[in-house]
């Protein structure tokens, strides 16, 4: 399931899902306003802890897809692109029945986080 949905959104973005941080679309989202770029990613990554925190925290299958798509939401309108494509996989993950998986695939987005969240200060470093 994991590799299906990567392969189906690369044939639509091929460059933008290995990406990181999409630099170019954050500025877009924020119509070129650089002060409003930094702070609208300071506020995400302000965030995203919490996000991750819900997502490890949920109990049902609610909590579980509430968490995972607000976190899917917010990763495209900062350019989170890789962040964004693993929040969608997660989303789609059954709960609790593949409970193994769900874990496995969190450890994943932390990393692609932590990722994000270094290469969006080296962009931005007031964010």
């Amino acid at each position: 399931m994991w590799e299906d949905q990567s392969m189906a959104s690369a044939k639509l973005k091929p460059e933008a899902d290995s990406a990181v941080f999409d630099r170019l679309g954050l500025e877009h989202n924020t119509m070129h306003d650089q002060r409003l770029a930094a702070e609208v990613l300071g506020l995400f990554l302000a965030q995203l802890p919490a996000t991750l925190q819900l997502l490890d925290e949920a109990g049902t299958a609610a909590e579980w897809k509430f968490a995972a798509h607000t976190l899917k939401g917010s990763c495209a309108a900062v350019g989170a692109q890789k962040l964004h494509n693993l929040a969608a996989c997660l989303e789609t993950l059954a709960f609790p029945g593949e409970a193994g998986l769900r874990q496995l695939r969190l450890q994943g987005l932390k990393v692609a986080a932590a990722e994000f969240a270094a290469a969006a200060r080296g962009a931005y470093p007031a964010g």
